[in-house]
């Protein structure tokens, strides 16, 4: 088939694609939107084959099928989701690395996830004040006389739970669309980079002390009457350096249990956190950044690459 043909086929093809999910999405209340990292694929197949020049062409006409068919809503999650499709697409044909590909995918999810959340609040039916009066309430009913005892004040402490709310949906919407969007790729035949073996995923170690002088400055400053505004600073910072650390910590757990048991224990990671939250925390995130500053995984490699796993 003609080149010209083929690309005019495919165009037309993915806008149909687009229009019938925004079809689905008018007639099943907003369904489509629960699932957004589905949303940018069209884009990011068209434009992985044939280049951001040549994806304006049904990049203009799935805006222009979504402002028919679409509500203000629809419209802006669709636009923003297509963009996002267009600068992956070009991503990948232009080679950039996977860690390229996914800081991409975050960024545009965090700040989109930002805009519709607190600067477009009203318009898209938000109430922030609302609920996080309604959350302080919801708390202070189940705890009771147990609130007065907390070290920090309970509406400063939704308001930082809330933001970082906002930031891990970004996140997790990001992995997604990155993970998807690779996962069609690779079955469609395109040339992506292989992704890094769990095993050689690493950190450098500088990150791993600034991770944990973090969360312990931000631990000792929450329990000692400070400012509130240095409170809050505090608690999101407490919040970002564990999450970073239980990252490496769970990491390091799933190879040592692929190295040591033959098998994988993420599933019984996630059931033993949950049993034992108030001990499995601290200990992943103590195990993470032992992880990161020392050179275990090092010496397993390279036990491994000897013929040794004990």
């Amino acid at each position: 088939m003609n080149n010209n043909v083929r690309k005019i086929t495919d165009g037309a093809m993915m806008t149909a694609v687009v229009g019938l999910l925004v079809f689905i999405n008018r007639q099943f209340f907003g369904i489509a939107e629960m699932f957004v990292w589905i949303l940018p694929l069209p884009m990011v197949f068209f434009t992985a084959k044939y280049g951001w020049k040549d994806g304006l062409l049904p990049l203009t006409a799935m805006i222009l099928l979504t402002l028919l068919l679409g509500n203000p809503q629809s419209i802006y999650y669709f636009i923003v989701t297509a963009f996002t499709g267009l600068i992956y697409g070009e991503g990948v044909r232009r080679k950039w690395t996977l860690r390229k590909l996914m800081i991409v995918s975050l960024v545009i999810s965090i700040i989109s996830n930002l805009v519709t959340t607190v600067l477009f609040a009203s318009f898209f039916g938000y109430d922030i004040a609302k609920e996080a009066q309604t959350m302080q309430q919801l708390f202070e009913q189940a705890m009771g006389s147990s609130v007065a005892a907390l070290p920090i004040d309970l509406s400063k402490m939704i308001k930082v739970a809330m933001a970082f709310s906002i930031l891990f949906i970004g996140v997790m919407e990001g992995t997604l669309v990155h993970m998807t969007s690779r996962l069609m790729l690779t079955r469609l035949g395109f040339d992506i980079p292989k992704a890094k073996p769990l095993s050689q995923i690493d950190a450098p170690k500088w990150t791993g002390y600034v991770a944990i002088v973090c969360w312990a400055g931000a631990e000792y400053f929450l329990r000692t009457p400070q400012n509130e505004t240095l409170q809050v600073v505090m608690m999101f910072v407490n919040i970002i350096a564990n999450i970073y650390l239980l990252y490496y910590g769970y990491l390091g757990a799933v190879v040592l249990g692929a190295v040591k048991l033959n098998k994988n224990i993420s599933l019984y990671l996630v059931l033993l956190s949950i049993i034992f939250l108030n001990i499995a925390i601290p200990a992943l995130s103590l195990f993470g950044f032992l992880y990161i500053t020392t050179n275990w995984r090092e010496d397993l490699l390279r036990r491994i690459s000897n013929g040794q796993t004990k």
